[in-house]
């Protein structure tokens, strides 16, 4: 089975209905998620089948807004049918979210004959269906903390810093990639795994235990916004300005 490491989330929609789905875009980055939108990850000229095709492998989930605008036919046709055969591909590392709307006179979205088999939402509002979305990805949000620089807003001293938590092959990976220019490269070969940064190689060795601990690793550091995703692939990575400030802490505290 092909599974797949993107966290992008594909938001099908008919054309009419893309105001509200903007919106859901928008509260979805704030969040810490990575939308695809068509308008704005299609340059211009891109054969359009063939972004939807790209659009949908490299994301983890797709979001069906059914509303009676909706119908399927044409290329959302075509986004269906991709849907589905990544979820078989990818299994539990890839979500069908179908929620159902009705306009202002209590018409419903009719849903599609092959989206039948999933479980679908009926939301009474905006706010209960980003609840549906947030639940049924198979991603998580990150760690809530204090931000700086915001006036009104008291900011209390940490009682326990996040980076002591961190698993050793964290810290080391954030410790040598703040050591040199920030960029982290995971990449998956024949032989196994690869994290590579500041010229090193940090897998020590190809036993599955081992790739494991240093790619849940990686994960912990994105899962803390301590690095991010450069081109949403998860290939390359580099550390943020939280990231950079972790390893600062991890020097003082000797990397312990």
């Amino acid at each position: 089975m092909k599974h797949s490491d993107s966290k992008r989330v594909f938001l099908s929609h008919k054309g009419v209905d893309k105001a509200q789905v903007i919106n859901f875009k928008l509260t979805l980055e704030g969040l810490g998620f990575s939308p695809w939108l068509d308008e704005d990850a299609m340059p211009a000229g891109a054969p359009l089948e063939r972004s939807i095709l790209k659009g949908m492998e490299d994301s983890c989930a797709v979001i069906f807004f059914i509303t009676p605008s909706f119908k399927d036919a044409g290329f959302l046709e075509s986004e269906i049918n991709y849907a589905i055969q990544q979820k078989r591909d990818k299994g539990d590392r890839f979500a069908i979210v179908t929620l159902q709307f009705a306009d202002a006179a209590g018409n419903a979205g009719e849903i599609p004959g092959l989206l039948k088999p999933y479980v679908w939402k009926c939301p009474k509002s905006e706010l209960e269906a980003l609840r549906e979305i947030v639940r049924a990805l198979p991603l998580t949000v990150g760690t809530a903390d204090w931000r700086e620089g915001i006036g009104d807003v008291v900011a209390t001293p940490k009682i326990k810093s996040t980076v002591s938590e961190l698993s050793n092959e964290a810290k080391a990976i954030l410790t040598v990639a703040a050591k040199g220019d920030g960029l982290i490269m995971h990449l998956k070969h024949l032989g196994g795994e690869l994290i590579q940064t500041s010229g090193k190689s940090l897998i020590p060795d190809a036993d599955a235990r081992t790739i494991a601990r240093w790619v849940g690793g990686l994960e912990d550091l994105r899962r803390r916004r301590y690095i991010t995703d450069v081109g949403h692939k998860s290939e390359i990575f580099k550390v943020t300005r939280e990231g950079f400030e972790a390893a600062d802490e991890l020097g003082m505290d000797g990397g312990s």
